[in-house]
């Protein structure tokens, strides 16, 4: 008989293989490896945050990220390690910003463990727990010094195998009064550290961070949808680095945004879009942005068009049955993948509840528990009715682009199977990509808006006479519409605009019974569009008044670099 038993030795032994920095004789090619992959703005609020964290003396932290299966979280904890070990052993400067604590952590400061690639889940969860304790007191005792921060970075707790009532409270007793601790999931409740227990044990909690596909402007910065072999779009990137860190775009969002000045953000992004950006810079963005809708925001360094779809689509795949499904106790994970698909089919287009109850063959109740699950883990994202008129319809989007080729029919996608431009004509489908994009980052944008309701993170949408506002935006009262004007359904876009009614918003409180008396107020219309107006491009402002309401025209690239 095969004994199948483990001991804590062999969690050590293991540990040290994942950490070979420790040893001081080499084995670092997987941090030079990933040193060399142009990093996500994830990572700088990461180290700003640790930054800020360590010159304030914080003694003792948590940070949580959670993301779907595939999405970078490994390859993102990996440059962490690379940017904060010393520079004698790896020499990264993610952004080449000047930060202190990076290339100034000792090796021997730093527990890596990729809990999932290590086969903590074969153990009961007891078992992996008094391991997982087993190596970091190794750790402490025999590996990092006697003084100084200790980073302990826990890769994917989901192996664990925690109840979910448990959540992560138990790595409490992984954290001392100097202990830096960093843990990944699969989704927030998994990974919640927003919690009185945390709070006691820490000096400070960093909070739950969502890890989404890359955003639009990270995938310039990356050279993924522009050729860094063209000098010109490398200064392009640089440009929007600046802009993205301390610019136009940061001033635009995180300043004018947050603070409700919308005419000061506008003011930002006509001054970015006619005097810091020329009519080339234009035209890359443009096409940039159109390779984006095709490529997505899941970037792989493998060969091959078939083989990079049949990664991302199996990671996605694997993430519905296997991760959300079992997490969330969903007895028919097929449904997941149903949901999954018909948000590829029907991008945006507003679904019945009734009609989804009927093809899945469940109740009202069971539909609402799946559209849950699937937000909540950052696949399916809802849109609903600004003026709760159409109460039971929603909208639904997957939060990447790539996902709506793979789970959509061949008939609808034709031409996107190869992740470049075949030549072959398809404007239908490129509208749903460019949709179902525009919603993602207007999730995204959402997050800059001012309040404190969580319902300002969400994003709906508004019917007029003349068509849909594809994007209600809100905050405490501040309304941002966006209505996307993209060939070949341009048509009409602007009456649409304009006849956009804040004061028709409707919100419930906290109860869910009454609803919130907001005074709302938009002081701008938006057009997103594909192709602006001559008389705007003749002019200095993106800003054309119609008879006392303002109208802002964006570029569809310029709106996406703004979230």
């Amino acid at each position: 008989m095969i004994d199948s038993s483990t001991t804590a030795e062999d969690f050590i032994a293991d540990a040290e293989y994942h950490n070979p920095w420790w040893s001081g004789t080499g084995g670092l090619e997987k941090l030079r490896f990933v040193s060399e992959w142009k990093e996500r703005s994830d990572l700088h609020r990461l180290l700003d945050s640790l930054e800020t964290a360590h010159d304030d003396g914080v003694g003792s932290l948590v940070h949580a990220m959670y993301g779907q299966t595939g999405i970078g979280k490994s390859t993102m904890l990996r440059q962490l390690v690379a940017a904060l070990v010393d520079d004698d052993a790896v020499s990264y400067a993610p952004g080449d910003r000047e930060r202190s604590l990076v290339g100034s952590v000792a090796p021997r400061q730093i527990l890596y463990i990729p809990l999932e690639e290590s086969l903590y889940h074969l153990e009961p969860p007891e078992v992996a727990f008094n391991r997982l304790q087993s190596v970091v007191d190794y750790f402490d005792s025999h590996v990092a010094p006697r003084r100084g921060t200790k980073f302990v970075i826990l890769d994917d707790i989901g192996a664990l195998s925690f109840g979910e009532d448990d959540g992560p409270d138990r790595l409490q007793e992984l954290v001392d009064d100097r202990t830096y601790l960093f843990i990944t999931g699969i989704v927030s409740p998994q990974v919640d550290v927003n919690t009185d227990s945390w709070k006691d044990t820490v000096d400070q909690v960093s909070g739950s961070f969502p890890m989404l596909p890359t955003k639009f402007i990270d995938a310039v910065k990356q050279g993924h949808v522009v050729d860094f072999d063209d000098e010109h779009a490398r200064k392009l990137a640089e440009t929007l680095e600046h802009h993205q860190v301390e610019g136009l775009i940061h001033r635009a969002r995180k300043e004018e945004l947050s603070s409700r000045n919308i005419a000061g953000m506008v003011d930002a992004l006509s001054t970015l879009f006619f005097d810091e950006l020329d009519t080339v810079d234009h035209d890359t963005l443009h096409e940039a942005a159109r390779a984006y809708l095709r490529r997505g925001g899941s970037f792989h360094s493998v060969e091959g068009d078939t083989v990079r779809n049949d990664l991302v689509k199996s990671h996605f795949l694997l993430y519905l049955y296997k991760e959300l499904a079992r997490y969330h106790s969903v007895q028919r994970p097929e449904n997941l993948h149903r949901l999954g698909s018909l948000a590829a089919s029907k991008a945006g287009e507003e679904l019945k509840y009734t009609t989804l109850s009927e093809q899945l063959g469940v109740d009202r109740r069971t539909v609402d528990s799946y559209l849950s699950v699937l937000e909540g883990g950052l696949a399916v994202g809802q849109s609903h009715d600004f003026a709760l008129q159409r109460y039971r319809r929603t909208r639904l989007y997957l939060r990447d682009p790539r996902h709506v080729v793979l789970l959509s029919q061949r008939r609808e996608h034709h031409g996107f199977e190869t992740y470049t431009d075949a030549g072959v004509l398809n404007a239908e489908f490129e509208h749903a990509l460019a949709r179902t994009v525009g919603f993602d980052h207007a999730k995204r944008l959402a997050w800059s808006l001012p309040g404190e309701s969580d319902q300002r993170l969400s994003v709906e949408y508004a019917e007029t006479g003349s068509g849909t506002v594809d994007y209600v935006l809100h905050g405490d009262g501040l309304v941002l519409p966006f209505v996307l004007s993209y060939q070949p359904f341009a048509d009409g876009t602007l009456s649409t605009a304009l006849e956009f009614d804040p004061t028709t918003g409707a919100h419930f409180d906290e109860s869910g019974e009454e609803l919130r008396e907001l005074s709302y107020e938009a002081p701008y219309r938006f057009v997103v569009t594909d192709a602006l107006p001559r008389e705007v491009e003749q002019s200095s402002s993106l800003v054309v008044d119609h008879s006392g309401t303002k109208v802002c025209y964006l570029p569809y690239w310029l709106f996406l670099l703004l979230a």
